[in-house]
């Protein structure tokens, strides 16, 4: 015990949180949400991007084709870009477009910690589901994914509601197979096929593996999973083939292609074991005991509890694998079932082992807490000036901003991550609340001190706006060469300029103005362009956006 600990005690406070761990873990999921998601950018690459599309979708009124800077853009269907659009149409009168727009995680963050805890109610009894969020909000791969606008969150709460109806499809079959259908069909529309495949597959193959799902009642299980799936499948799908036949053959090819070749060239980026080399810092701490729980009950495999949550991730992470896409992000649905392996079996996790996970936790979250406020520190303050200088040639365009509120706010979290570490009662369920406090108050003091600083890095705002004063009045088309889908969508929202891309088949000679993006060392255009204007990011010593004009004859 820590010397002088015992003054941090307050037994009130701890039979609290003994007595009432799903106020606490409900209270944790907000507190992990909310941060991070107000008061900054888009970012770039894949938040900017998907904004942009949203963007598009609310200027033009077209709820049927995703565009990008009026161009379609078929890499989702709908879903996610659809629903972002209604809550940034709500929320944008009393709210900036791109932070409204963002929100919509709060609805999906909160659907999937509650379909995570019923499915963890009905596999393992009332008292332990608060554990299933806890887990979840816990893990690492999460954290960024999870504060992003990108259509991965959607999966995943897809992911959670098929678990949660595969649980309850034992108890009440007809409500299960509606809610797991349910799942099957959101996991279409926010990512397409591959999620939808991979949930639909793990129902097929559950009853194989569990003897509990080999009866009648789940034939009409199965049955209802079909009827709740089949509308959310059909309806887009039948909308744009009737509407825009030649884009549905594009979608259809670019979404097939990821898996069956075509769509995309396959990845550099590992092996078919890709994410199994990812997911052991992805899915801490979740996948230790995950893989515990496995061990300690291999004789009992087949029960629900176990196969379900199984099922489900080998299956997903079978089809992930053989994606021609690999990307850290990808993973995210993986971390919904490996929360449910975790809880059956945690009390047998070793004394040894319980006490030593609680005081990791305890040295981890001190060192990085105490380095975001040293860091930030020398942003500010500009003490101690060698490390201050190092920051300020990173970030050259940041203006220190000494914000009373921001201090009082990130202190207030870091005094009560303190004061909770020393009143959690000792339980098997210790060390992972420990780590879910302390990733939750890691999380919140770096996006109270540190968000300005990295929204300076990764904002293009400032560079649109010199660019838009930079461009003639009255300009005519701006034709455009290798500029990014980020860069395109940010242009389009903070300045509201479009560019007709050459790699989508327009011609640099039909437009007076020409925009490129390219390096320091690569990308200028030689006669008859005449460069215009040149800027890039204030952080970014490498990255360089080129407007020329064409010369006159």
């Amino acid at each position: 015990m820590i010397l002088g600990a015992h003054r941090l005690r307050y037994e009130p406070l701890t039979a609290y949180i003994a007595q009432r761990p799903g106020v606490v873990a409900a209270v944790l999921c907000a507190l992990w949400t909310l941060p991070g998601l107000l008061g900054r950018d888009p970012w770039k690459p894949d938040e900017a991007f998907i904004f942009g599309v949203v963007y598009q979708m609310l200027v033009s009124g077209d709820w049927t084709i995703p565009a990008l800077a009026g161009e379609p853009f078929l890499r989702h269907p709908p879903f996610y870009y659809l629903s972002a659009a209604v809550v940034g149409k709500l929320l944008s009168p009393v709210l900036p477009l791109h932070d409204a727009v963002r929100l919509v995680n709060v609805v999906y963050g909160a659907l999937t910690f509650w379909l995570l805890a019923q499915a963890a109610k009905e596999l393992y009894g009332p008292g332990r589901e608060w554990l299933a969020p806890v887990l979840l909000l816990s893990s690492i791969g999460l954290v960024l994914p999870g504060h992003l606008l990108v259509p991965d969150n959607a999966l995943l709460t897809a992911f959670a509601a098929a678990c949660h109806g595969l649980a309850l499809s034992l108890r009440r079959p007809q409500a299960g197979g509606l809610i797991a259908g349910t799942g099957i069909g959101l996991a279409f529309l926010a990512k397409g096929t591959a999620g939808a495949a991979a949930l639909t597959i793990a129902c097929a193959l559950l009853p194989a593996f569990a003897p509990r799902y080999r009866t009648r009642a789940m034939l009409g299980t199965g049955l209802m999973i079909l009827l709740a799936a089949l509308p959310w499948i059909a309806a887009w799908p039948a909308t744009l083939y009737f509407s825009a036949p030649q884009l549905f053959a594009d979608w259809l090819a670019a979404d097939l292609g990821r898996y069956f070749g075509g769509g995309l060239p396959r990845s550099e980026r590992g092996s078919f074991f890709y994410y199994l080399g990812v997911l052991p810092w992805f899915a801490w701490p979740a996948l230790p005991f995950a893989a515990w729980s496995l061990w300690h009950g291999r004789k009992q495999l087949s029960d629900p509890g176990t196969a379900v949550p199984l099922t489900v991730f080998l299956v997903a992470l079978i089809i992930l694998s053989g994606s021609h896409e690999r990307r850290e992000v990808l993973a995210l649905p993986l971390l919904a079932p490996l929360a449910l392996l975790a809880i059956p079996r945690l009390p047998s996790v070793p004394r040894g082992g319980q006490h030593a996970f609680f005081w990791f936790s305890i040295a981890f979250f001190l060192f990085f807490i105490a380095a975001i406020w040293f860091y930030w520190i020398a942003i500010e303050f500009g003490v101690p000036a060698r490390l201050a200088a190092h920051m300020a040639r990173m970030e050259p365009g940041y203006e220190p901003i000494i914000s009373i509120p921001t201090m009082i706010v990130a202190g207030v979290l870091t005094a009560a991550w303190v004061t909770f570490m020393f009143n959690i009662r000792r339980s098997p369920e210790r060390p992972l609340l420990a780590w879910a406090v302390g990733a939750t108050a890691l999380w919140g003091v770096l996006m109270t001190l540190g968000i300005g600083y990295v929204d300076n890095a990764k904002s293009y705002r400032d560079m649109v706006a010199s660019l838009s004063a930079a461009l003639p009045k009255d300009h005519g088309c701006i034709v455009s060469i290798s500029l990014g889908e980020s860069q395109r969508a940010l242009l389009h929202y903070f300045g509201d300029i479009v560019t007709q891309r050459v790699e989508a088949g327009n011609s640099p000679q039909g437009c007076d103005l020409l925009f490129t993006e390219g390096t320091t060392e690569r990308g200028e255009m030689t006669s008859p362009w005449e460069l215009v204007w040149e800027g890039h990011r204030a952080g970014d010593g490498r990255e360089r956006y080129r407007l020329y004009r064409k010369a006159a004859e």
